[in-house]
């Protein structure tokens, strides 16, 4: 595999000089092979991005704790390296590797199913399976994957505006599990959680449950916010935003794909502040 060496040393060379010019260089590093099951061809300009993830708080975006770029890798495999700071990891978190392939920020290839990591100097290597998105009407635009990201609500249609948080509460938000039919979020006030049925480009919540919390201070759009996610009969991705919408394809919901930490370098989620 002298093509995946190759891009390892460039990306090694690459760092070492960032690290000359922007502080102390990260002190350690996760190894291993991005790899697909599939013969696939890709185009040249085809990107690969890796990052460690730190999922330690479900409720808040995910935290981009490092990450992996390379331009022009065509098809995998792809030699994986994240250098990072330990000091950024905490004894009890929950860390792991997501990767993707974009095509001028279009998503071709994911990830699956989750790759927790182990920080233990002698399990820092993981290797990640890739597989291609499926090619719907519903995912042709979309930057990130519709399972797993964090999609932060920002618009009810027809409904009360998308107000700040309840003291103590979590913003309003979805996510859909990668490896099962697992739907959990919040309103703003209440956490909830259920169960999802995905086929083609329809979606349906079924089973929500929630909390009984009553907020006087905030989360005042939940209700709403619940009401129509019970409605929802399909999804519509673009770029960085979700869109749920009734059996009619008319827009219900729309939400925003959030991360925090170290940014993209391109057609990356809205960062928000630590």
């Amino acid at each position: 595999m002298p093509r995946v060496w190759a891009a390892c040393a460039a990306l090694v060379a690459g760092w070492l000089l960032a690290g000359c010019a922007s502080g102390p260089p990260p002190d350690a590093a996760i190894t291993g092979v991005a790899l697909s099951r599939e013969r696939l061809y890709l185009p040249p300009e085809a990107v690969f991005e890796a990052a460690l993830m730190d999922v330690s708080r479900p409720g808040e975006p995910p935290v981009a704790l490092a990450r992996q770029r390379l331009e022009g890798v065509g098809a995998p495999p792809y030699a994986l390296r994240i250098p990072y700071h330990q000091t950024s990891i905490h004894t009890g978190g929950r860390y792991e590797v997501r990767a993707a392939v974009t095509l001028q920020g279009r998503l071709w290839l994911d990830t699956p199913r989750t790759h927790p990591v182990l920080l233990d100097p002698a399990l820092r290597h993981v290797d990640v399976i890739l597989a291609r998105v499926p090619q719907l009407p519903a995912t042709e635009a979309a930057a990130m994957p519709l399972r797993q990201t964090w999609w932060r609500l920002v618009q009810i249609m027809d409904g009360p505006p998308v107000g700040e948080p309840a003291a103590g509460a979590e913003a309003a938000h979805l996510v859909l599990a990668r490896e099962d039919d697992r739907a959990s979020g919040a309103g703003g006030c209440n956490r909830f959680a259920g169960q999802f049925a995905l086929e083609g480009g329809r979606l349906r919540f079924f089973g929500l449950g929630s909390a009984l919390r009553l907020c006087l201070d905030g989360g005042a759009s939940e209700l709403a916010y619940l009401e129509k996610l019970s409605a929802v009969a399909a999804y519509w991705q673009e770029g960085e935003t979700l869109e749920l919408r009734d059996g009619e394809g008319q827009p219900l919901l729309r939400f925003a794909a959030q991360e925090r930490g170290v940014p993209r370098r391109d057609g990356e989620p809205e960062m928000l502040p630590q």
